[in-house]
């Protein structure tokens, strides 16, 4: 065998794919609203862990506690959970247990990128759905199903734009394409009016992802989860590492879910409460904005460009999409769930909007 020319050939299914970019840590007196973390956790989680010394470090994760921890708040059997290095490994898990070339995932978008991603890198293929309008696609997302449809996409809220999907348009899909995996991805489902994971968890075809980085403040713990059938989690646990998260990750979340849940509801509630005045705002402004379920606002504007200069320049921090399909001059502002920051947040839209 000769390989002379020295060349070493990508698998197909990464040509043509980017890194993905993250942002630079910002230093000073910056309000990140770009990044849809939570609030700020208790110190008292840090003290407790290095009060448990070097073993913490020193040990491979035991993360039986935290799975039975999460399976109880959904009222179903450890079994049927997996916890996993945030939802982001949940998805790829869970598209890889399914997808293959050959095979076909339904997409409605925009949505979350990675899941592209993911579904790119199995070597599926991606037939996608506009969903651009308040209202799930369900007739356009059954319209686009064919015999190589395994696996369709759920994400609600939808970031970026916040729409969501209700339980009975996944309850539809499921009845309608039994032999199809629904893969529902509730990362920001706290914020939502309606949380379906029960609902749906009842389905013979659902897998649900969950997070704690968003509602819970623990993004930097890169703690996710997914849950479905027995049979499912298994396929799941046999996608990836056996060690998704560390030790010191699997201590704080779970003290976190052992303490934190009534400081977790009045985030969410006050998060809530932002979205509301937040939209209404933009709305006498002119702007138009959709209605949203997440822990974030999704506006269009005549230049997101500039009024994102201008809240930089403000010290404030928001994301917008340049070049992508769909989200052109589109802003997605996450909402800080704190009273000063969010009128630091308000006042600076007042000034730069002229109301």
């Amino acid at each position: 065998m000769s390989h002379s020319d020295g060349k070493i050939i990508p698998s197909p299914f990464i040509r043509g794919l980017s890194p993905y970019k993250t942002s630079a840590a910002e230093s000073g007196s910056v309000l990140k609203l770009d990044t849809n973390e939570g609030p700020y956790p208790s110190k008292s989680l840090i003290d407790e862990l290095v009060s448990e010394g070097v073993d913490v470090i020193r040990s491979y994760p035991d993360i039986h506690e935290l799975e039975s921890l999460l399976a109880g708040m959904l009222g179903i059997d450890a079994s049927r959970l997996i916890v996993t290095a945030g939802a982001d490994d949940a998805l790829e898990r869970s598209i890889r247990s399914v997808l293959s070339p050959g095979k076909e995932l339904i997409l409605p978008v925009p949505t979350f990128e990675m899941l592209e991603r993911f579904a790119t890198l199995a070597g599926a293929d991606i037939r996608e759905v506009e969903w651009t309008q308040a209202s799930y696609p369900l007739d356009a997302v059954l319209n686009a199903v064919t015999d190589s449809t395994a696996m369709i996409c759920v994400v609600t809220p939808n970031n970026p734009t916040g729409l969501t999907a209700t339980a009975e348009d996944v309850e539809t899909l499921s009845m309608k394409l039994p032999g199809v995996m629904i893969l529902v991805d509730l990362a920001y489902t706290e914020f939502a009016d309606e949380d379906m994971s029960l609902r749906v968890l009842e389905l013979p075809n659902v897998i649900i992802t969950r997070t704690l980085s968003k509602a819970w403040g623990l993004a930097g713990l890169r703690v996710g989860y997914a849950a479905g059938s027995e049979r499912y989690i298994r396929w799941l646990r046999a996608a990836g590492q056996p060690y998704p998260v560390s030790t010191p990750s699997a201590r704080l979340a779970s003290r976190a879910l052992r303490t934190g849940v009534e400081s977790m509801r009045l985030f969410c509630d006050r998060v809530r409460k932002e979205r509301h005045s937040l939209i209404q705002l933009l709305k006498k402004a002119g702007v138009k904005v959709l209605p949203s379920g997440g822990n974030f606002v999704f506006a269009r504007f005549d230049n997101a460009g500039k009024v994102r200069s201008s809240l930089r320049d403000r010290g404030i921090l928001v994301r917008i999409f340049p070049g992508q399909k769909y989200l052109e001059d589109s802003m997605r502002i996450s909402l800080p769930g704190n009273e000063d920051d969010f009128t630091r947040l308000t006042r600076a839209l007042e000034d730069i909007l002229s109301i």
